[in-house]
């Protein structure tokens, strides 16, 4: 009998194969995105309290919206739903783009920039949740979010490397437009696949959908204390890597290459946590899994913080990677196994 938790098996559907594929490809341009966004933000102003500026811009609609997405992925068709996202996503990159290649970037641009990136992330991913599983039978569904957690972890090693050489290059405007093109990767195929036909849609007013949202969550005391603890490591814990573009130039004295090669770091350890994850499932219980992860995590950015040696830092990234990837795999497998359609 095959293990249905085997990722590859997943990937045996069609629709789900041109998904995940458009997925890398989407989340690397997404990842080269902000990476030269940061690095160009402390180039032009040379000040951190300015870059923290331009990540805020894009946490607060990604943070104030998310739910209010959810909302809408359970009204309008969550095809339709991704397809705005991706395109104003394309827009955004495209236009800070086309300001840096004429010269004419100032700090207003770059927040827009992120402003965007934060509502289309706002819209895309309760979309993109509730849309991949209906490309492919239920039982498979816990194959399918390791290869969507390795999704993001591959690319956040691969992206920020692509993104320092192309800077180094061609400038920051060759970066800009290769990730619009990730964005227009997941357009196009969303033409190509057939997901399974969606549950009736919700009724009523937007307010009462969004009130039944949070009635739903502190109903389940599971969902509560897992979708808290996802919020607080969004919100205090994952802020360091807006702030590697200061910590690689001035503590590290680094280049953009460098900066690239450290950021990849995270991306390097999340997609070595995310392949060891079916290992580690049979081992240990999902609880246990995310306490030590998130533990560890922490121990490793204190780590990071006390270290001026690059090899050290690039390390203490690594083993931050492994254990967010297993957190956030754990958090995105007990969401989908146990939510109701």
């Amino acid at each position: 009998m095959e293990d249905k938790a085997n990722p590859l098996l997943a990937l045996r559907e069609r629709g789900f194969r041109l998904y995940w594929l458009a997925l890398v490809a989407q989340v690397i341009g997404q990842e080269m995105f902000a990476f030269t966004l940061g690095w160009l933000a402390f180039e032009i102003t040379g000040s951190q309290a300015q870059l923290g500026f331009i990540y805020l811009c894009g946490f607060v609609p990604q943070f104030a919206l998310t739910l209010l997405g959810g909302v809408l992925a359970d009204r309008i068709d969550a095809r339709k739903l991704i397809g705005a996202a991706q395109a104003n996503a394309a827009i955004a990159m495209i236009f800070v783009g086309l300001t840096v290649m004429f010269g004419v970037a100032q700090l207003w641009h770059l927040a827009l920039g992120a402003f965007l990136m934060g509502l289309t992330n706002a819209m895309d991913e309760p979309a993109r949740a509730s849309f991949y599983p209906r490309l492919l039978p239920r039982p498979l569904l816990r194959s399918a979010v390791p290869l969507v957690s390795m999704a993001f972890g591959s690319s956040r090693m691969i992206a920020p490397s692509i993104a320092g050489f192309l800077i180094a290059a061609a400038g920051a405007p060759s970066t800009f437009l290769t990730s619009a093109a990730g964005a227009s990767t997941m357009l196009a195929v969303l033409f190509l696949v057939r997901p399974a036909r969606a549950e009736a849609r919700s009724h009523g007013s937007l307010l009462d959908n969004f009130a039944d949202s949070l009635r739903y969550i502190r109903g389940n005391e599971v969902f509560a204390k897992i979708l808290t603890a996802a919020l607080l490591n969004a919100t205090f814990a994952m802020g360091f890597l807006h702030m590697l573009p200061v910590f690689a130039k001035e503590v590290l004295h680094v280049d953009a290459r460098g900066l690239g090669i450290l950021t990849s770091a995270v991306g390097l350890g999340a997609l070595t946590g995310l392949l060891s994850y079916a290992w580690m499932q049979l081992r240990v219980s999902p609880r246990n899994l995310m306490v030590g992860a998130l533990t560890v995590y922490n121990v490793a950015l204190m780590g990071m913080a006390f270290s001026d040696w690059f090899w050290v830092s690039f390390g203490m990234l690594c083993i931050a990677g492994v254990c967010h990837g297993y957190f956030l795999t754990c958090v995105q497998v007990i969401l989908q196994t146990l939510v109701e359609d």
